[in-house]
């Protein structure tokens, strides 16, 4: 049964928000993509920037309340530790408060708490040092519920810790998840709690209905003149991941040189990224390499350098090889909505390396304050080159190779002098001799020194040989 209820301020706004909305329809929850999570249980429904409005699935709750100035309700291109792709920005001046509100069902019927603690309810919050008069608070998760009357429950940050047992920190990521033990605060007297007062959640678990939907909040500070800048994303409740985010997505392009010799010196190559204006940011962002080349490649026997030093290389349990491209943005660089980075390398293999095609993959990667880095954002390009080994020419099958020889002075009583020549005095053939190449040839001794084949190269032996045997014919005949 839903009772009649009184509500001011973000309450009275999220009960007139739902009776003007009257329902979330398949079509609008289908319309911002589903996509299966990490956790077998949850389904990521993505939140873009059509997402939060009017037509919902996400509303601004302070579009439609009088008694307060609405502050910042967007999707804002800064990303997330988990997804990368943007957040819920909810930001204040003095007076100002900021709610995005999401119900559980049309039918304006509460859930029950217990079903819903079970299945998890949790929280990514960032609180920003610029644009903050005050730090030490949060954007609060809040459960507008049914407890004998309407209140919020509110989980706030700085009254409780994250997933590690850290407190609140400035500029920082934190995953935040409701327990039976987190300390809420309700808005109303209700359960046994006063206006304002704080109580275990599990308090109110047993002695409440059930909650309505989740709230994004801030507002309230306590200082009519203070200010607050903070996100959200990765709301979790009743088995669904709400991941808010920009249209847009960067992407890579990949130059390779068609080949690396082995043992011939560096090779350039080039990756660049292109973000789009409706793209989100990418802080700290740096290149992850990997090579995957032919079989028994080792890390020793490619160098990449990047920015004028040697990148170290990893070699993975599967012969992969992985290292980190320098960018031309510096440490610290953020690739900006509408802008571009790039990073120049270059491949070299050395004399020996195996041989064969070498796929090579470029991977953005970006670093975010509070989560273990660098983190990959999907970003990526492939390509592939080949390394080759420069190997002599083969030897002939039928012919061994010598150098060209020289030309011999001309004989006193020669013709014209020059080593095969059919003027003058020709070789004297003494018999078969085996020319070391498999087949056999004709050796002699000319009257002016060295024999043929001292003097005549292995590729025209034979021809020199039967210009002599054709000599030795025509003497016979002579004689005859």
């Amino acid at each position: 049964m839903i009772r009649s209820l009184r509500a001011s301020g973000s309450s009275r706004t999220l009960l007139r928000t739902a009776t003007a909305t009257a329902a979330l329809s398949t079509l609008s929850v289908l319309a911002c993509g589903i996509a299966p999570s990490a956790n077998a249980d949850d389904t990521v429904q993505t939140v873009g920037p059509s997402g939060l409005g009017p037509a919902g699935p996400w509303f601004r709750l302070q579009e439609t309340t009088p008694d307060r100035d609405p502050g910042i309700q967007e999707v804002s291109p800064k990303p997330d530790p988990v997804h990368l792709n943007g957040s819920l920005h909810l930001s204040i001046g003095a007076g100002e408060q900021a709610q995005a509100a999401h119900y559980f069902n049309a039918t304006w019927t509460p859930v029950p708490m217990q079903p819903l603690l079970d299945a998890g309810i949790s929280y990514w919050a960032y609180t920003a040092t610029e644009g903050s008069s005050v730090t030490s608070i949060g954007a609060n998760l809040q459960l507008p519920a049914s407890c004998g009357g309407f209140t919020t429950l509110s989980f706030e940050p700085g009254s409780n810790p994250d997933v590690d047992g850290q407190s609140l920190k400035p500029d920082t990521w934190q995953k935040y998840r409701f327990t039976g033990d987190s300390v809420v605060r309700t808005s109303r007297a209700v359960a046994g709690i006063p206006a304002g007062g704080d109580a275990p959640l599990s308090h109110f678990v047993a002695q409440c209905e059930g909650a309505y939907g989740v709230i994004a909040n801030i507002g309230r500070l306590g200082d009519t003149n203070g200010t607050l800048n903070t996100y959200v994303d990765n709301i979790t409740a009743q088995g669904t991941v709400w991941d808010f985010a920009v249209d847009g997505r960067a992407s890579a392009a990949l130059t390779l040189p068609e080949e690396i010799e082995a043992g011939d010196g560096p090779r350039p190559a080039d990756v660049s990224y292109t973000d789009p204006a409706d793209g989100p940011q990418y802080p700290g962002i740096g290149t992850r390499l990997t090579l995957k080349g032919p079989d028994d490649l080792r890390a020793d026997q490619l160098t990449v350098t990047s920015e004028g030093a040697e990148v170290p290389l990893t070699q993975e349990p599967d012969g992969t090889l992985t290292g980190r491209l320098r960018t031309n943005l510096r440490a610290g660089g953020t690739l900006e909505p509408g802008g571009s980075a790039g990073a120049a390398f270059t491949l070299a293999a050395a004399e020996g390396a195996p041989t064969g095609r070498l796929d090579v993959t470029t991977e953005l990667t970006v670093e975010i304050a509070g989560v273990e880095g660098p983190l990959r954002t999907g970003v990526l390009a492939t390509g592939h080159t080949t390394i080759t080994a420069d190997v002599e020419p083969s030897p002939s099958p039928t012919h061994t190779h010598h150098p060209k020889p020289t030309p011999k002075p001309s004989h006193p009583g020669g013709g014209g002098g020059h080593w095969g020549g059919g003027h003058g005095n020709g070789p004297v053939p003494d018999g078969p001799v085996d020319a070391g190449d498999g087949s056999t040839a004709l050796s002699g001794t000319s009257p002016s020194g060295p024999g043929l084949l001292a003097a005549a190269g292995a590729a025209g032996l034979l021809a020199v040989a039967g210009a002599a045997l054709g000599g030795l014919r025509a003497a016979r005949r002579r004689r005859v």
